[in-house]
């Protein structure tokens, strides 16, 4: 550990870039931020033989936040994907100095994360099992064993800990300043004291960057200005939802004992961090109630920082002191308050803008540039390049969050929480306390009224769960095995199966298409036959020309020319940018999600709580699988189409929203006779999964084909051209290494919630990407992928948080009633 260690550093040496006095007039690809992202995604796209690259820079490299970094290099994150971006970065900055010359100040320290609960100690072990599911050694460590890496920590109160000995430290600026010369040292260019004011728009896609020194033409565009990014993309016509909050750490005095072999300490119960930095220490907060701060109050001079602020920093302190004990007897000798940018849902925002095509982004990485700058880089510049995303950036991309999270005062109140949510417990299904209320379905006081317990997506308040008759909400009581809402759920689960269920799907995305042009525009886009009689419902396919499954909507045919299209709730901006984008100009597209509510009843009784309601004959026969009809329904004229995500009869009723609080009532009214289960949002999981069926952005996503995922019946290869159906053509019968299927646990105690690896001896075969209780089965089930041959007797078994649980493994669903011959 011979480099030296440098924080705060504001006097990195950028006059190795030779950067010019004034930009290009053109360029084909300009990156708008010098930081460690901005850097990053230069250095690959030269590797990658773009070398026409100019970096725009308001002040000088890394004047915005990287510079205050705290230098933490983890290579493991919670999930698959994420861990696909941070996974490359110890070996990055390491490799770096040999490069370019310059050194990161990488050391290979490792990282310690000790836990002061059970439920913590729960989710180490679950993180233990990623590292491993990664080829990162991770050991798990009994309280006593942490004094072998933190002699100086008290460990009497722990429940246990984790460390990573391959985990690292680097020093942020000469991270960066090194990936930017390995930039310019292929080509690129940098521009310092640069203001971007604008940007040049043709065709709905960019052409060109207005600046305080002139207009520089360009192919592409990515902005990389941290906190300001939000700003410039309000420029260019679109969004980004991303706020500033002020981000602390101090810097200790000499300590006594301190090591420059200790690793990262994480105490996250402690929403603290503490790392060696020359003989001192460095404890930084992710404090639960952070202090946001509005882009208007962050000055643009670069190096900002805010002052002391020894009172807001007091109860991580006080943490801190408890971890460790000297901290009462050495003084302070910095305090760096400064700002940082938060995202609402906690991850980066990465990917082309929905808007405007050949405009990208890479911003809001939530205090983990560091982390995750090299493997962004790498994501970006190959997107760039490929023209698609190459691996997968589904909950990263920029198209997963509406247009309607960007309210620079919704977003100052959610950011209080944001930044301590990275070091929050993570429990499944843990829910979000601030910015509450944005959208509401209008059945939200009825769902109130009956017991339900709220929660959020996408900015929508729905029922999670029911308990009827309770006095107040219910409490959301948080566990890995058995959370407060295992057995009411497991209730209307058998409602669903053997009665009458009632949800609420209004937050579903919706989409008109009509016009002259709708059916060859849908013919095109989709990979089903959407010509269908009308009154007709198809399940279909969104594919790319790789055949990749963009999205998996159900489109029902209205009239000749008219159109309803149905998307999951959390991609209406992305389902939106993949319509308006393919459809021709002879098909209007327009968003109704707002326009109906949507009321869901499924079980073998509802033909009986419907029939009490409409004189629309119901059998099969007059009302067959897959079809709609508009019928007065109580004293309302509503869509309804018989399709259900629960593999049970049923029926989507949409309502204008005008009528649905009226419509809900008499549902209820209608149902009481039959006993009807009010139902929500994990009831609804837990019985498509029984049933095997997949959910766009956690089971499947772009990089996956129909044939691999099961859902090859959606493909009809005899119709004409259709996005996708060349490749199709090959993939159908290509031999794959990887197959989606159903997996449940053997053992009926067990749970499943995402991620959990999947094991054949002492092999790692696959993970489960979607997981809940089948209470109709008796078991957890799942959706997983499978790697290699896949037979239904293999002897698998499920890692769950250290422990190999026996499983089941199948094709076909684990549910599948007789007669349905469900796939919506």
């Amino acid at each position: 550990m011979t480099s030296p260690e440098h924080l705060a550093n504001r006097d990195i040496d950028s006059s190795i870039l030779e950067p010019v006095p004034e930009p290009p007039a053109r360029a084909q690809v300009v990156i708008v931020g010098g930081g460690i992202i901005g850097s990053s995604i230069a250095y690959h796209l030269t590797k990658l033989g773009i070398t026409d690259v100019v970096v725009l820079e308001r002040v000088r490299l890394t004047a915005g936040t990287t510079w205050h970094a705290a230098g933490l290099v983890s290579q493991v994150r919670g999930t698959h994907a994420l861990t696909q971006l941070s996974r490359i970065n110890t070996a990055t900055y390491e490799a770096l100095p040999d490069e370019t010359g310059v050194d990161t100040g990488f050391r290979r320290v490792g990282s310690l994360t000790v836990a002061r609960t059970p439920g913590r100690m729960q989710e180490l072990r679950a993180a233990a099992d990623m590292h491993r599911e990664s080829g990162v050694e991770c050991r798990v460590l009994e309280p006593k064993q942490v004094l072998d890496w933190w002699p100086i920590a008290h460990v009497d109160d722990l429940a246990g800990a984790t460390v990573t000995p391959t985990d690292a430290t680097v020093n942020p600026g000469e991270a960066a300043l090194s990936l930017a010369k390995g930039a310019h040292d292929r080509g690129a260019v940098f521009a310092f004291g640069v203001t971007v004011t604008g940007f040049r728009m043709q065709g709905g896609a960019v052409t060109g960057v207005e600046t305080n020194k002139g207009v520089i033409d360009a192919e592409t565009v990515v902005l990389a200005s941290g906190l300001w990014t939000s700003e410039l993309a309000r420029l260019a016509g679109t969004s980004v939802a991303l706020y500033p909050a002020e981000h602390v750490w101090v810097m200790t005095d000499t300590v006594p004992g301190a090591d420059e072999r200790f690793p990262i300490l994480r105490d996250l119960d402690g929403y603290l961090y503490v790392r060696h930095h020359a003989g001192h220490l460095v404890v930084g907060a992710f404090e639960p109630k952070g202090k946001p701060k509005a882009p208007k109050d962050v000055p643009t001079d670069g190096f900002v920082e805010f002052g002391e602020d020894w009172e807001h920093l007091g109860p991580v302190l006080a943490a801190a002191r408890e971890r460790l004990p000297v901290l009462h007897t050495v003084g302070f000798q910095h305090y760096l308050r400064a700002p940082e940018s938060f995202s609402p849902d906690g991850n980066m925002h990465v990917g082309e803008f929905p808007e405007v095509r050949r405009l990208f982004v890479a911003a809001g990485l939530n205090s983990q540039g560091i982390i995750y700058g090299p493997g962004v880089g790498k994501a970006l510049a190959e997107w760039i390049v490929e023209g698609h995303p190459t691996m997968d950036l589904t909950g990263v991309d920029i198209a997963r969050t509406g247009d309607w999270a960007n309210n620079r005062a919704w977003l100052h109140e959610k950011t209080h929480e944001t930044l301590g949510r990275l070091y929050a417990m993570h429990w499944p299904s843990l829910q979000p306390d601030y910015g509450r209320g944005v959208r509401r379905t209008p059945f939200l006081p009825q769902l109130r009224e009956a017991g339900a317990a709220i929660g959020e997506a996408a900015g929508w308040e729905r029922a999670a769960w029911f308990e009827p008759g309770a006095s107040e909400e219910p409490s959301w009581n948080y566990d890995f095995d058995r959370p407060s809402w295992f057995a009411p759920v497991g209730e209307e689960m058998r409602a669903a199966r053997t009665g009458v269920a009632l949800f609420d799907l209004s937050t579903y995305a919706k989409f008109l298409v009509q016009g002259p042009d709708a059916v060859a525009g849908l013919q095109r886009l989709c990979t089903s036959d959407i010509d269908v009689a009308v009154g007709r419902v198809v399940y279909t396919l969104l594919c790319n020309e790789r055949g990749g499954i963009e999205m998996d909507p159900t489109v029902t045919r209205l009239a000749e020319d008219r159109f309803l299209v149905l998307a999951p709730t959390l991609y209406q901006r992305r389902t939106e940018m993949l319509l308006r984008n393919g459809l021709p100009p002879g098909a209007a597209l327009t968003d109704v999600t707002s326009a109906f509510a949507t009321l869901h009843v499924a079980g073998p009784k509802t033909r009986s709580v419907l029939g009490a309601l409409t004189d629309q004959e119901l059998s099969n026969g007059a009302f067959p699988f897959l079809s709609a009809r508009e019928i007065d329904l109580a004293w309302a004229k509503a869509i309804a189409l018989r399709v259900s995500f629960t593999g049970e009869l049923g029926w989507e009723l949409l309502v204008p929203t005008e009528f649905a609080a009226d419509v809900f009532d008499k549902v209820v009214d209608a149902g009481r006779a039959h006993e009807i289960r009010m139902a929500g949002a994990f009831a609804f999981d837990g019985l498509r999964l029984e049933r095997g069926f997949r959910s766009w952005g956690h089971d499947i996503g772009a990089l996956d084909d129909p044939y691999a995922v099961g859902l090859g019946f959606a493909v009809r290869g005899d119709k004409l051209d259709f996005v996708g159906k060349e490749a199709l053509a090959k993939l159908k019968d290509e031999r794959r290494d990887r197959e989606l299927v159903s997996v449940k646990l053997d053992d009926p105690a067990a749970m499943l919630w995402h991620g959990e690896p999947v094991v054949m001896g002492s092999d790692r075969i696959g993970y489960v990407t979607s997981g809940a209780y089948g209470h109709h089965l008796g078991a957890a089930v799942g959706l997983a992928w499978i790697r290699g041959v896949m037979t239904t007797d293999l002897p698998v078994s499920v890692e769950i948080r250290g422990t190999k649980v026996r499983a089941t493994i199948s094709r076909e669903p684990f549910y599948d009633p007789k007669g349905v011959r469900l796939r919506v």
